[in-house]
């Protein structure tokens, strides 16, 4: 570890005071006790190991990397502990002795590249349909591959429509956004950005969609990989002309979040505050958007509960735009799903690996649905969608999820 890095390291976890308002807000600790696996542990332990009192190992790069990165103790931190960047910036030091396996290379390759993202999609897609999944699945292929987990929790792959790079507004134009389309929307969720588009266009919204976009970096800002991430963010800074548009909207809130801190991690690339500051989420953008008069919603009677992703509620600062935005919808009935200030266990790529802690913070939530008993369930990330998704079928829950905004379009006429 570079002795300035360190420096850094230690500077910034000093400003912990141990206090431990954060503990009951971690969902790792709640679930384990175990207090290395709470916020103020953690943070404790980076700053033993920037200072040498540790050295790296298995046990400890652990605690470290089970991490949900869920902010909700920053939320709650009197002394302004970024607990995430701390772990971040650890996760990339413990990093820097090994070498990115072929699997991590070639995942770089495609979420760096627009065109090898839309083919890997249209392939995965293929290989479902010409049974070559079934075939790897049940060969042993998959699993000795260490994709058994994936395998497990993601769905079939559904249609890989190109997205055009211009959708004009319907009648009159009032205003110009560009969509950020995401790398994992894009092959799992492309009906959710087509509505977002859609809704936009109803509302006299012209919509752009830069084609040399790549995936927002936060993956692999998460996972030990900031220089990856780096490269990402000055192409999507580089990809959108923002001298035409009023807003970057983003319908993933895990992309935007990291989109929005662009600013923050590379204040001094330039065009990136400008690009920051730009940023939004589609829930915020709408209801801040004048509607046309005599827009038409219909009404929906049925219960549908709203789930806060932690990157809204936590990286957004955002808890109730998704609510406001489905109050247009008449007759609707909206009920937050109980214990949203606690991680799903999504996170990211922590239900692949960490699958068993994924599993136990999502029965919390699946408990919670059971009393409730929506129809529809609501959340603005992707990846809780899936999560949840993957939770309720394997339960036997019979709970539709859906993107606030294709729910809206759905009753849009």
């Amino acid at each position: 570890m570079r002795i300035d890095h360190k420096a850094k390291l230690v500077s910034d976890a000093d400003r912990c005071v141990m206090c431990g308002l954060c503990s009951p807000r971690c969902p790792t600790y709640l679930k384990t006790r175990n207090e290395a696996e709470s916020p103020r542990g953690r943070v404790a332990l980076i700053n033993a190991l920037a200072s040498g009192q540790l050295a790296v190992t298995a046990r400890l790069q652990a605690h470290v990397e089970s991490c949900l990165l869920c902010r909700a103790c920053e939320a709650i931190c009197p002394s302004g502990v970024e607990v995430t960047a701390l772990v971040d910036r650890a996760r990339a030091e413990m990093a820097t002795d090994r070498h990115r396996s072929l699997r991590q290379r070639v995942f770089d390759l495609v979420l760096n590249n627009p065109r090898w993202l839309r083919l890997s999609g249209k392939a995965l897609r293929w290989g479902e349909h010409s049974g070559l999944r079934a075939l790897a699945r049940y060969s042993g292929a998959m699993k000795a591959a260490g994709l058994n987990t994936a395998d497990d929790r993601l769905p079939e792959i559904p249609a890989q429509p190109r997205l055009r790079r211009y959708y004009p507004a319907a009648g009159e134009p009032r205003g110009d956004v560009a969509m950020f389309r995401g790398c994992a929307t894009a092959v799992f969720d492309m009906a959710t950005l087509l509505d977002a588009t859609h809704v936009l266009n109803h509302l006299g919204i012209n919509v752009h969609v830069p084609p040399d976009q790549v995936c927002c970096g936060a993956l692999h800002q998460h996972n030990g990989a900031p220089e990856i991430a780096d490269s990402m963010a000055q192409k999507n800074v580089r990809a959108f002309d923002q001298r035409n548009i009023d807003a970057i909207v983003s319908v993933a809130s895990g992309c935007t979040a990291m989109l929005a801190d662009y600013e923050t991690l590379w204040h001094g690339v330039a065009g990136t505050p400008a690009f920051a500051s730009k940023v939004t989420d589609i829930n915020r953008f709408l209801i801040q958007t004048a509607w046309p008069a005599g827009t038409a919603v219909a009404p929906l009677r049925k219960r549908v509960a709203v789930h806060l992703p932690c990157s809204q509620a936590f990286g957004l600062r955002d808890t109730t735009s998704t609510v406001e935005l489905l109050r247009k919808i008449p007759d609707v009935d909206l009920v937050a799903l109980p214990g949203n200030e606690i991680c799903c266990g999504a996170a990211g790529s922590h239900m692949l690996t960490h699958s068993d802690m994924a599993d136990a913070l999502l029965a919390d939530k699946l408990a919670e649905l059971t009393k409730i008993a929506p129809d529809i369930l609501v959340t603005s990330n992707i990846g809780c969608a899936l999560h949840f998704r993957h939770g309720l079928k394997k339960a036997g829950l019979d709970v539709e999820v859906l993107h606030p905004v294709a729910l809206l379009r759905r009753q849009m006429t």
